[in-house]
């Protein structure tokens, strides 16, 4: 959400919408309005006619009061500076004060950032009375040099008005900057959050699966000796357990996972009636919100799986609705008492999913009905206009780790970044005003200006805050054209009435021109309304020298304007995104817990099977060799229990030399005759990790989809790429060579095309001409 430039592509408006002002920008516009300040208090010095080393002076002086104003309004400006900076305020101070005695009150203006700096070096506690006493002094200053009632009005105006534009200006970059990592800071809370609870769920599912596998092999090992029959038993319930594990990695995957309820209801029934189930669908909820839609999908999923589990039901009947301002889902069963139970057992993937309905303030509850129907239903409830309610916020042991993460700081912005616009934007209203007031004919048409004068501010303040209300998105083409062209007819229709009485608020209208208007058409507009309210001034006997003051004034105040109000709008986007992008930072994390999980435990898993079925065979006549493989079960299952805390902890670097040995060790105990020849050298960490994942995916789903007697694994360099394949000979041995394998058709190989491309590769699945089935990656090392 950043632009680097003021200026934007043609056909956008000068402030981009939905764009942000990034702290360079800020500073540029912040210089810009301080050098027009300093030019129109140098043309008051300018005017007093001073000797030349007099004018040397007050140009040095100017130079030194706007670097010093840049070194409070931006303390990274100049580091040096900035760790002095009560010592840069006083002498700010001296510099705005003592060249009075010399220059008058044409110097008087230089206390205005004094003023601001007051505010911007101090504690609010001291500064705010700082900047007010600084004011009684310049309104002491403008009554000892004997100002009139218009004049002193109008100084007095200016001597709060600017400092606040400094204020504004300079605190709202900063405010940007605290929103920014007050979003990153949220972000990563969620993501910690969401691993956490990832980390619950894998403890929940496969913890015990894979601690009940390391038992039994270790049981079934010391039962080869005397008892084979019994160890068989036991390998069988490895067996077992494996798969329902296997199962529950795709459950778990799965669930992380974008899900539709409607798609899961519609899969449910052709799964169902496979077995044997009659199932009834009524389906009354139209689109939900992705968060409920994903929670009650993957309740269904998961309830489905327990009752096929656990039940022997025959009739099985889903109900969704909406109503009450809840979406409400609805699985029953008749098995209740044909199996151990219908519900769920204790450590099931259930009690996650109560865990994830709760943060959307939602409920999951289940149990028989006592007329021999189990009932699992889960409540959600949605926010009006369809939305889902904010996750509520989860306490940790280590608690809240950043101010800037709570919501009272975060609140305070937008609301802060409005109130000073505000604050300005009325300001130079009352400044305009002031200014017609010094003129004696404006008294006789004080209604009919001040309404002309009120219309404009209240355009500005609709152009300003439009998002803010409800009929903000109306509030474009050409409704906003037509306020553009109304503020025009204000600013120089009166003109033919009051004469030189009325100078209306031409910055105001240059204002809502860069916002409005696309780039290339706003600054000359912003020209042509300087130059046009000039010329009207001119016309109607404005004295030179004040038509010369607005000429600086007017791109000045647009400027602000423009300023002031593109960085409290993007306060207030920033603030209203900050769930968006926590809720996106959670969902790229739920990818990769889904991908590494997939990728890990599923090859893991797969080998464990593939294991125990050889040890099946071979410990009724070759006891030793089956308790060899049964050793390295146990090594599989130690490995699988790391990768589950490396899933849920992060991602590792992968060794490609440590798989391809891993592999040819699996493929041997499969009876698969392997080839392995590696010749590429050192490779970037990210780049083999990836390729090391690409083995072992990729024999997964060569093991699960094919009958392959023939493997070979090739890595070699080419001209600045690194190429790894991945043939076997198992493409023609079954009914469908490798569906599930094909590139797309698969989640694993979906995942391994979204790896190899994050490294700037291309991953390429499919049967050779030969018959044999090759997976292939190709990477740019140098891309990489």
């Amino acid at each position: 959400m950043t632009t680097e430039a003021v200026g934007h592509a043609a056909g956008e408006p000068a402030g981009g919408d939905g764009r942000a002002l990034p702290r360079r920008t800020a500073i540029a516009i912040t210089a810009g309005v301080l050098l027009g300040f300093f030019v129109i208090d140098g043309s008051h010095v300018w005017a007093e006619h001073p000797q030349v080393w007099h004018a040397v002076a007050a140009v040095l002086g100017f130079a030194a009061i706007m670097g010093l104003q840049l070194v409070h309004s931006f303390p990274g400006f100049i580091v040096r500076l900035g760790r002095y900076r009560y010592a840069t305020w006083l002498l700010l101070g001296l510099l705005a004060y003592v060249p009075i005695g010399v220059f008058g009150a044409a110097w008087g203006g230089m206390t205005e950032f004094f003023a601001a700096s007051a505010v911007l070096v101090f504690p609010a506690a001291l500064g705010w009375p700082l900047f007010a006493c600084s004011v009684a002094g310049e309104l002491a200053l403008f009554d000892h040099f004997g100002f009139d009632a218009g004049d002193f009005v109008y100084g007095g105006v200016e001597a709060v008005l600017i400092p606040l534009v400094v204020i504004g200006l300079s605190r709202m970059s900063d405010m940007i900057d605290r929103l920014h990592a007050s979003r990153e800071e949220l972000s990563r809370l969620a993501v910690a959050g969401e691993r956490l609870r990832f980390a619950r769920d894998l403890h929940d599912v496969l913890g015990l699966s894979l601690s009940a596998i390391s038992l039994k092999c270790e049981l079934a090992y010391r039962l080869l000796a005397d008892a084979p029959a019994k160890a068989c038993e036991e390998v069988g319930e490895v067996l077992r357990t494996s798969r329902k594990a296997l199962a529950d990695v795709r459950s778990v995957s799965r669930g992380y996972r974008q899900m539709s309820l409607s798609d899961e209801a519609n899969a449910a029934v052709s799964m169902l009636s496979a077995a044997g189930i009659d199932t009834t669908v009524r389906h009354r909820c139209g689109e939900l919100p992705g968060p409920v839609d994903t929670v009650l999908a993957t309740v269904l999923g998961e309830g489905l799986t327990n009752m096929l589990r656990h039940s022997k039901a025959e009739r099985c009947v889903i109900t969704t609705e909406c109503g009450g301002g809840a979406a409400v889902l609805v699985l029953g069963n008749d098995g209740v008492g044909r199996g151990r139970t219908a519900g769920p057992e204790p450590g099931s993937g259930l009690a996650a999913l109560d865990s994830r309905l709760r943060e959307l303030g939602g409920t999951l509850t289940h149990g028989a009905d006592g007329r021999g129907w189990f009932r699992l239903r889960a409540v959600v409830p949605l926010r009006q206009g369809g939305e889902a309610p904010s996750p509520r916020r989860r306490t940790s042991a280590t608690g809240d780790r950043s101010r800037a993460a709570r919501p009272g700081r975060t609140d305070m912005m937008p609301r802060a970044a409005g109130a000073i616009t505000l604050a300005v934007l009325v300001g130079y209203f009352l400044s305009y005003s002031a200014e017609g007031w010094s003129y004696a004919p404006y008294a006789h048409g004080l209604a009919t200006v001040e309404l002309c004068l009120l219309g404009c501010l209240a355009l500005q303040l609709a152009e300003s805050f439009h998002r803010r209300f409800s009929w903000g998105p109306r509030w474009r083409g050409r409704l906003r054209y037509g306020a553009l062209g109304a503020q025009a007819l204000l600013q120089f229709v009166p003109f033919l009435v009051f004469g030189k009485a009325w100078a209306g608020v031409p910055g105001f209208l240059a204002g809502s021109a860069l916002l409005a208007l696309p780039a290339l058409a706003a600054w000359p507009v912003l020209v042509l309304v300087t130059v046009a309210s000039d010329a009207a001034q001119y016309a109607v006997g404005v004295p030179v020298q004040d038509v010369i003051y607005e000429t600086a004034y007017t791109p000045i105040c647009a400027v602000v304007v423009f300023g002031l109000t593109r960085m409290a709008q993007l306060a207030s986007e920033l603030h209203r995104s900050r769930a968006e992008i926590a809720r996106l930072a959670v969902t790229t994390e739920r990818l990769r817990f889904a991908r590494d999980l997939h990728d890990l435990l599923g090859f893991s898993l797969s080998a464990i099977t593939l294991k125990c079925e050889l040890v099946r065979r071979l410990a009724p006549t070759r006891p030793m060799q089956a308790r060899r493989e049964l050793t390295e079960v146990l090594g599989i299952v130690r490995e699988a229990l790391a990768d589950v805390r490396t899933v849920a902890g992060g991602s590792r670097p992968m060794c490609l030399t440590a798989e391809a040995e891993h592999a040819m060790a699996m493929l041997a105990g499969a009876g698969i005759h392997a080839t392995v020849r590696l010749d590429c050298g050192e490779l970037p960490g990210d780049v083999e990790t990836v390729l090391a994942t690409l083995v072992r995916e990729g024999l997964t789903n060569m093991l699960r989809h094919s009958r392959p007697e023939c493997c070979e694994i090739t890595a070699e360099r080419t001209a600045g790429a690194v190429r790894l394949t991945l043939v076997n000979d198992g493409a023609d041995r079954s009914g469908d060579p490798l569906l599930a394998s094909r590139l797309g058709g698969g989640s694993g190989i979906g995942n391994l095309t979204t790896r190899v491309e994050a490294v700037n590769g291309r991953l390429t699945a499919g049967p050779r001409p030969d018959g044999r089935f090759e997976l292939r990656a190709e990477v740019e090392l140098l891309a990489a």
